[in-house]
């Protein structure tokens, strides 16, 4: 399939379509004039359409434009309504451009269109008796221009689009579903506000301007790098440039700006682009100068943040002392690193820590942060964690353990059926220790076994 017929399949208009689909035909037919002229009716139809739709959905300028459409169609084909349609069809660019349909380099495109196809019906308009030959590949030119600049886009306005794009980040159920973001604010709109939108999105998230007092501008830019995430899913490299764009405002900021910035996305690779070696050293010194809590003190949050980013391989190749730092974290703070973000990088640290358990409650605490970490799990791991999970009386007889191995369970679904023999070997482990007909002996993870089809008895 050509990338003409691509295009025509992603023709917005479903009653456009059909003339779309006829200058291809016109074209392969070798109908050059026919082809140049539908494609310029398809134009027009798409145009009116787009603006019909837009006064219907509530835009005041759009309704005069529906009343003056109205009032051509109720003339009839007679010679007042042909003079009617012809004055709408001479205005119809520049109306385009007002409601940002087009733009004005798609205006001048598409104008071209109209001014051939007005040579191919209109032959006398050439001197000499000469009649206009319009070659091939102009009319397959004018037929991309016409599905890239306008036939292929939803009438979206981009002022319009920024502004509902504001209004859902700062929406109080605003919930970062990326599918929903790429396809509103992305793949639906004109790459212009595409541009705009991601440029948008990435002056928040680095700078945290203040959304004028909609909500607080450190949660603003949280979800504004949500959203720049979900759009470099689209286009990494777009995103790439607009962030870098934005350097040299980011490296005058204060110190705990930048750092919540490394805490939003430090785990892109277009971040990382942005920062020069004179803003690694500094992000370098600030990690080696966070505050040290005792043991029993929690760490502040955006030290547990920050220290949470060593997940990232781009991190810690740009700052090794996170490393350092959180291997060398008491228990405590080891547990709230891993529980900010689930990651695989941290699923050795949190059979250390299972390990490590020195109260119920702590293996308790362990046991929790397990469960999030079970969709990282292979069946190697899993025997092992639950090896020393066993071995642990603090996690083996804690109160809620029971009831978070068959979480772990449950959780460890992507496994299939080579967990299940793991599971009986652990229930089999426990039970040499603890007994049969016990609380901790287990019941409710064989019963889970057992409605899976494996039966730890057998």
């Amino acid at each position: 399939m050509s990338d003409v017929e691509n295009l025509i399949s992603q023709v917005w208009n479903p009653g456009v379509r059909p003339l779309v689909e006829e200058a291809w035909r016109c074209y392969n037919a070798g109908a050059t004039r026919a082809c140049i002229a539908t494609t310029w009716t398809a134009v027009t139809a798409d145009i009116i359409t787009k603006l019909v739709r837009l006064a219907d959905d509530g835009d005041a300028q759009a309704a005069g434009f529906r009343t003056t459409l109205t009032d051509a169609q109720t003339k009839g084909l007679n010679s007042q309504g042909v003079r009617a349609m012809q004055a709408i069809e001479s205005g119809l660019l520049e109306r385009a451009v007002e409601f940002e349909l087009i733009d004005s380099i798609g205006s001048r495109e598409l104008e071209r269109i109209r001014e051939d196809r007005n040579l191919c019906v209109h032959p006398s308009l050439r001197t000499l008796g000469d009649v206009y030959e319009p070659r091939p590949e102009v009319a397959r030119g004018h037929l991309a221009v016409a599905l890239t600049t306008l036939l292929t886009h939803p009438p979206i306005q981009g002022r319009k689009v920024l502004a509902e794009f504001t209004a859902y980040i700062c929406d109080p159920l605003f919930v970062p579903t990326y599918p929903h973001m790429q396809a509103t604010f992305f793949d639906r709109v004109r790459s212009a506000t595409r541009k705009t939108i991601v440029g948008f999105a990435a002056k928040h998230a680095l700078l945290e301007l203040d959304p004028g007092g909609l909500m607080p501008a450190t949660e603003h830019a949280d979800r504004m790098a949500s959203a720049l995430i979900a759009f470099a899913q689209r286009d990494r490299e777009l995103v790439r440039a607009t962030v870098a764009a934005q350097s040299e405002r980011f490296q005058v900021l204060e110190g705990a700006t930048q750092l919540r910035a490394l805490v939003r996305l430090g785990d892109q690779d277009f971040f990382w682009n942005m920062v020069d070696r004179a803003l690694t050293t500094r992000l370098r010194e600030m990690v080696n100068k966070m505050p040290i809590v005792a043991d029993w003190d929690p760490l502040p949050a955006t030290t547990t943040a920050v220290l949470a980013m060593v997940r990232s391989p781009y991190a810690r190749e740009r700052l090794p002392e996170l490393e350092t730092h959180f291997a060398t974290l008491p228990w405590a703070h080891r547990l709230g690193v891993a529980t900010v973000c689930p990651d695989p990088y941290f699923v050795p640290a949190v059979s250390q820590l299972i390990q490590e358990a020195g109260s119920w409650r702590s293996g308790e605490q362990a046991g929790r942060l397990l469960v999030q970490h079970a969709p990282f799990l292979t069946t190697e791991v899993l025997r092992e964690v639950l090896g020393a999970w066993c071995d642990s009386s603090q996690c083996r007889t804690a109160a809620d353990m029971p009831g978070l191995a068959v979480l772990l369970f449950q959780g460890t679904s992507h496994l299939g059926p080579a967990r299940a023999p793991v599971f009986g070997e652990f229930l089999a482990n426990v039970r040499a220790i603890e007994g049969e007909g016990e609380y901790y002996s287990y019941p409710a993870l064989e019963e889970a076994l057992n409605r899976d089809g494996y039966s730890p008895s057998a």
